[in-house]
């Protein structure tokens, strides 16, 4: 996935970064207080989301019965995702461009396969760490 900075307002504020030629308007928690960011390829990159409408994942399933994965931009940060389950504990969904953890956890394994639908109120931008790499990136 490449992940290219086009422009930020600065720590906690709205930036705009280009994802596999996808413009997404996230909350920058990439940059650092004090840091000049300038545009351009970023290669530690992770993106979580925070969803404040509370649901289940039986609403979810059903909320998404054309299978799609795709996320639509509402205003802002905030989106609409479509995406499929491909694992469990924790939840993590793929939406096509991003694969993304939620925060709403699941022990129930027949989630894996299923397409849902979730609202999030603000899509994020944060430099990752070594243990959100996955293992074949890490070469363990």
């Amino acid at each position: 996935m490449e992940v290219r900075l086009e422009s930020t307002n600065g720590v906690a504020r709205t930036a705009e970064v280009w994802v596999d030629g996808h413009l997404l308007v996230v909350m920058d928690e990439y940059s650092r207080p004090g840091e000049e960011i300038t545009p351009g390829e970023l290669t530690d990159v992770k993106f979580t989301y925070l969803t404040e409408e509370g649901f289940t994942w039986e609403q979810a399933v059903r909320a998404n019965p054309g299978e799609r994965r795709i996320i639509e931009p509402i205003r802002g940060w905030r989106y609409v995702g479509y995406g499929q389950v491909v694992q469990i504990m924790p939840v993590v969904i793929d939406f096509g461009l991003l694969r993304m953890a939620d925060a709403n956890w699941s022990r129930d394994e027949s989630l894996v396969g299923k397409f849902v639908k979730v609202s999030i109120d603000r899509l994020s931008m944060a430099r990752a760490t070594e243990e959100d790499w996955p293992e074949e990136v890490l070469g363990t």
